[in-house]
């Protein structure tokens, strides 16, 4: 998971690189095709020739998922510093806690629930409501988080009968065929320079999310939500190297408190798990 936000960092900044020169649809495009031709040709060295689909609705909804989340964050990086967007975006591990309980039936007790309530608190401030002009584009992020969270919580269910190159293979497809569907005239040949770079941008998603796919197979929701955090470092070192990008002091509160709920998340269940079992009646 740690590896996967790192990989995830560098795809996001090459995606707000992007952003200023190329529609949302043609830069989800660039990255999901290269993802695609990057698996078929890893599909071919190992000479496996075909992909193993189980259950074909869960493979649509993860994909579905994934696109509706892949355009509000490209979305939102037209308006908002890299890190600002990554920082609310990051909300996803709350809302997967409490999904986690509702479809998956993990164990989340009184202690984990207040714990969630104080990283919704922490969102707050992030979007901070008392700036005037509040701008729209602050719900982006957000969309990105309860999009994220449904999307891990159904992956953690595809792993234990689909294959992790299959669910990032099908992800990928379905992205591609959406930003098919709603590309305009203002889609335009990438020169030499940016041509590498949607292969570069392709290369990471799939290391990332092949990654972060078997660490769902192999660790519950509630213990890897934590680890994500990490890619909010990377994102506000690459803002302030690259873009010049200082996150204004309200997102390093709601950060505080949005990444301390998440790892008090991981902390009570740890405790749960090694005084009481399954049996948690309070965590």
């Amino acid at each position: 998971m740690l590896l996967s936000g790192l990989f995830l960092t560098t795809n996001d900044g090459i995606s707000k690189w992007f952003v200023p020169h190329y529609p949302t649809a043609q830069i989800l495009f660039g990255a999901s095709i290269n993802v695609v031709l990057i698996i078929v040709l890893y599909q071919v060295f190992i000479r496996r020739k075909r992909f193993a689909i189980r259950d074909y609705r869960l493979h649509c909804l993860r994909g579905a998922l994934f696109t509706i989340a892949s355009f509000a964050f490209v979305a939102a990086l037209k308006y908002l510093p890299l890190a600002t967007v990554v920082c609310i975006a990051f909300a996803g591990p709350l809302f997967m806690t409490l999904m986690g309980k509702l479809f998956l039936g993990e164990t989340v007790g009184r202690y984990r629930l207040a714990s969630v309530c104080v990283g919704f608190v922490g969102v707050v401030f992030m979007v901070n409501p008392t700036v005037s002009p509040l701008h729209w584009s602050v719900l982006l992020p957000l969309v990105v988080a309860v999009c994220d969270a449904a999307r891990d919580v159904t992956t953690r269910k595809m792993t234990v009968s689909e294959d992790s190159v299959t669910i990032v293979m099908t992800t990928s497809l379905v992205v591609c065929a959406v930003s098919l569907l709603t590309a305009g005239d203002h889609w335009s040949w990438p020169d030499t320079q940016h041509l590498l770079l949607f292969v570069g941008a392709g290369f990471f998603m799939v290391v990332a999310y092949f990654l972060m796919v078997e660490a769902y197979r192999h660790a519950p929701t509630v213990v890897l939500a934590p680890f994500r955090y990490v890619q909010i470092i990377w994102s506000i070192l690459a803002g302030i190297v690259v873009w010049n990008e200082y996150p204004q002091w309200w997102i390093y509160i709601g950060l505080c408190l949005t990444a301390g709920s998440g790892i008090f998340i991981a902390y009570r269940e740890y405790v749960t798990r090694n005084t009481h079992g399954n049996a948690d009646t309070g965590a």
